[in-house]
């Protein structure tokens, strides 16, 4: 009888063990591997700065769609990565390497700067913060 009680205990600590830490942390690794893919994709993309003198009609279709294309892009990442904080045992368990919180923050300064930024420091300056909170070795 002690047996099966404690095999089923172990059973559900496994349950929760995979459940709230291990399916969430693999989604944290899935998500910070989709992060490098697209700021790597999207980092070549020309945008309108205040200092250019050229007028936003001069950008091609293409840039302007594609601009778009990553405001969305980064915003949706850093809406995952804010989802993921609110895994407090994933999030505990990650945070001893990561900082979720300083990506999804930097994701989402990214996005609001991604078509609209003055300069490209500003830029640069959100993907810094991304890479040292997720340890992302830069190119």
């Amino acid at each position: 009888m002690i047996t099966l009680g404690l095999s089923v205990l172990v059973g559900v600590l496994a349950w929760i063990a995979t459940s709230f830490v291990g399916t969430p942390v693999r989604k944290f690794f899935d998500l910070r591997g989709e992060i490098i893919q697209r700021l790597t994709e999207f980092a070549n993309v020309p945008a309108p700065s205040k200092d250019d003198p050229r007028p936003v009609s001069e950008f091609s279709d293409r840039d302007l769609s594609r601009l778009k294309e990553a405001h969305g892009v980064f915003r949706q990442l850093a809406a995952h990565m804010r989802a993921f904080e609110h895994e407090p045992l994933a999030n505990w368990f990650v945070r001893w390497r990561y900082d979720p919180s300083v990506a999804s923050a930097g994701l989402i300064g990214l996005s609001n700067s991604h078509d609209t930024y003055t300069d490209w420091e500003t830029r640069l300056l959100y993907i810094q913060r991304i890479e040292k909170a997720l340890r992302i070795k830069p190119p």
